[in-house]
């Protein structure tokens, strides 16, 4: 019964250490993904801030080309007009 008692006693310490070790693997793992899930956050952070500069500077160029291209109407109208009167 000693001996038996004696196994127990240890079973249940070795239990104790692998639980132990086994949520302590467990906050690792958890802390390796948090890190890189925030390493993640930050190049999608950049890389939006990126494209939102990108689409700025598009909108930009959007409004001088459309401002162009009505001057360029305007122009091809007047020209028009002239070249009617040459006819």
């Amino acid at each position: 019964v000693a001996t038996l008692l004696e196994e127990k006693g240890n079973l249940a310490a070795e239990n104790r250490a692998l639980r132990e070790q086994l949520e302590s693997d467990a906050a690792g793992a958890a802390a390796k993904k948090l890190l890189r899930l925030q390493t993640q956050v930050e190049e999608l952070q950049e890389e939006n801030y990126r494209l939102e500069s990108g689409k700025e500077e598009l909108r930009a160029r959007c409004s001088w080309l459309e401002q162009e291209a009505r001057g360029l109407q305007v122009r091809a109208q007047e020209l028009s007009g002239l070249a009617g009167e040459a006819r």
